[in-house]
């Protein structure tokens, strides 16, 4: 029992590591400047291997992506792109988690989403409030709050929903192959053939109008801001 339970941690352990490794390598390939902020991809993977490993998982990945980031400077914002890189991944893959812990169905892995962003946004908002005035030349808590309804909000939401939308498309498949692959030890076959667990179902199809409308949303949410 005891060589077990070394085993089951150990994968867990390797499996944090490298979604950690895969979100910050995201980040190096998908990132583009919004304004003088900066958007990317990874927070779709770092709330898939909240999914996969639990709540605990979350933040400890949002940690490690944003310590590889501040290390390599990527993103040239120091101490203060880690600490807004950290809060804003974390914020989105611990609720996503910990609803969807709760809910395991179709409309929990939605509202889970949902839900998420919603928080994400809301931390994030607070966090410009008191931590982007330290960093800013010449700012204030009044000079940030005149850009919420203008740009933090709309990009914010805007990421968020792009990187729900990603998660939501994402999850199932990377979950199969990684069961199929024995990495998920507490996961039990199925019995079904690859293409019995790939199959267009009604679920599918409604996860896919999901995600096309919060990729939809997205846009138009960019589109202003960079107009």
């Amino acid at each position: 029992m005891h060589k077990k339970n070394i085993k089951i941690d150990t994968r867990t352990v390797v499996g944090v590591a490298v979604f950690s490794a895969l979100a910050f390598v995201l980040s190096l390939v998908i990132r583009f400047p919004v304004m003088f902020l900066t958007f990317d991809v990874k927070d779709a993977i770092i709330c898939t291997s909240a999914f996969i490993y639990g709540p605990i998982a979350a933040p400890i990945v949002a940690l490690l992506t944003a310590l590889l980031e501040l290390i390599t400077n990527i993103s040239g914002t120091g101490l203060y792109g880690f600490l807004m890189n950290f809060l804003s991944s974390a914020a989105l893959s611990t609720v996503a988690s910990l609803v969807y812990r709760k809910w395991r169905t179709l409309n929990g892995a939605i509202v889970s989403m949902l839900a998420a962003v919603i928080a994400m946004v809301a931390v994030m908002m607070g966090a410009n409030l008191l931590i982007t005035p330290y960093y800013m030349t010449g700012g204030s808590v009044a000079a940030v709050a005149k850009l919420i309804p203008s740009v933090l909000l709309p990009f914010n939401l805007a990421k968020g929903l792009l990187n729900a939308a990603i998660t939501l498309l994402i999850y199932k498949p990377i979950k199969i192959a990684m069961k199929r692959a024995g990495l998920l030890s507490k996961e039990k076959a199925t019995g079904k053939t690859l293409a019995e667990e790939f199959r267009f179902t009604r679920s599918t199809g409604v996860i896919l109008v999901c995600a096309i409308f919060m990729i939809a949303l997205s846009v138009i949410l960019f589109y202003m801001l960079l107009h």
